[in-house]
Parts: C-alpha cells; sequence; structure tokens
C-alpha cells in the first residue's frame, strides 16, 4: 500500500498511519493487482453506516486512463450497496482536476468546501457525496 501511496500522492501515509487505520474495525483496503503488471491501483476506505468513506483511490501513473478507477470505484459501489450503506463520500483536493472530473462522471456532487484544508500542497477540500438510496 505504501508504494502505490507515495506513487501517487503528494502527502503520502507513513507506515505508521497504514497501522493504525488497520487496527479499526471500520477499515478496508484493496489492491488491484494485474497478471504481468502487478499492484496498479488501490482504494483504501472505511465504512461507517450509513455511509462509506473513502480515504485513497489511486492508480500507478503508468496505468492511468485506462478505466481502472472506474472499476474500483464500481465495485465499491456494488459492496456498499450488498452492506446496504446510504451514500459514498470523499474529500478531493480543489486542485486535483482529474480526481474531480472522475467523481463528479460517476455521480458525485460537491456538498461543501472546507478552505485551506490542506498543507501539502496547499489548498482547498471538496466535499463530495454520492446517494445510493434515500433515506
Amino acid at each position: 500500500m505504501m508504494e502505490m501511496d507515495s506513487l501517487c500522492f503528494s502527502g503520502s501515509w507513513s507506515e505508521q498511519d497504514y497501522q493504525e487505520m488497520q487496527a479499526q474495525p471500520t477499515y478496508r483496503n484493496w489492491l488491484l493487482k494485474l497478471p504481468g503488471a502487478g499492484q496498479v491501483g488501490m482504494l483504501v476506505f472505511q465504512s461507517v453506516p450509513p455511509e462509506l468513506q473513502i480515504l485513497r483511490l489511486a492508480v500507478h501513473p503508468e496505468w492511468r486512463g485506462k478505466g481502472l478507477a472506474v472499476f474500483m470505484l464500481d465495485k465499491l459501489e456494488m459492496q456498499a450497496k450488498m452492506d446496504n450503506l446510504e451514500s459514498l463520500w470523499l474529500e478531493v483536493h480543489s486542485a486535483n482536476k482529474p480526481a474531480r472530473a472522475l467523481y463528479f462522471k460517476e455521480g458525485f456532487q460537491q456538498i461543501s468546501c472546507r478552505k485551506n484544508y490542506y498543507q501539502r500542497p496547499p489548498g482547498d477540500s471538496f466535499l463530495l457525496i454520492k446517494l445510493l438510496k434515500q433515506c
């Protein structure tokens, strides 16, 4: 996880961060591996019913633009629906236009903004949500 994290995020998490998260019963992570290619993606999330929070979604730089992020989001949404969760939500850096475009294309909507939330690189955070079923 840490290798993929450091490849894809400027503010990568430490080994201690991952160990602390793995100790949480709500935490899960998926590594996407392809035969002959190895690790090409990762998804880190926690389920706190009735919501599922996406903490990290990343695709190896050499594998971007091939639909792998959409694939992981689709699988996550299927899992959330099987678990009878009502929504997916996440925070995304305001400057991360490719990620924002992906999430909007996949049905997420912006519901809030946290000014100056991120440190590395500095910037605002957009809170996005995708409703899976009506309350």
